[in-house]
């Protein structure tokens, strides 16, 4: 695939991606949060998922920009599921509700950004 060079409509494109594939991320990791009381969090936590997810997943996708989509999805998914879940696990979560959300973290970022990155192969 040949990759035409960065412009600067094109990385606020790449961001406006990034940020919505990070808010349906959150959205849909909000009613997981949800079925159980033993996976509840404070409202804060979404927003700074948020706000650190979309950066994370904005300077990692520069790095992973020319990967097809397939591993483009398994790196981009992992990196901000791992970064997310160090991060929480410093913060004092529990290290069996950390590790299972880190499962559960990446299983969502790949649904939703799969078909993300599939759509937009050809533009970004």
């Amino acid at each position: 695939m040949n990759q035409k060079p960065l412009t600067w409509k094109k990385v606020a494109l790449i961001f406006r991606l990034i940020l919505g594939i990070i808010l349906l991320f959150s959205l849909i990791d909000f009613f997981i949060h949800k079925l159980s009381n033993e996976y509840a969090v404070p409202d804060f936590y979404f927003r700074n998922k948020i706000i650190f997810g979309t950066l994370i997943g904005f300077l990692s996708y520069f790095f992973l920009r020319k990967q097809t989509v397939w591993p483009k999805t398994l790196l981009f998914s992992a990196i901000i599921s791992i970064s997310l879940q160090i991060r929480y696990y410093l913060e004092g979560y529990p290290k069996d509700f950390v590790f299972l959300f880190l499962g559960i973290h990446f299983v969502i970022l790949v649904v939703v950004s799969w078909p993300c990155f599939r759509f937009t192969k050809n533009y970004l």
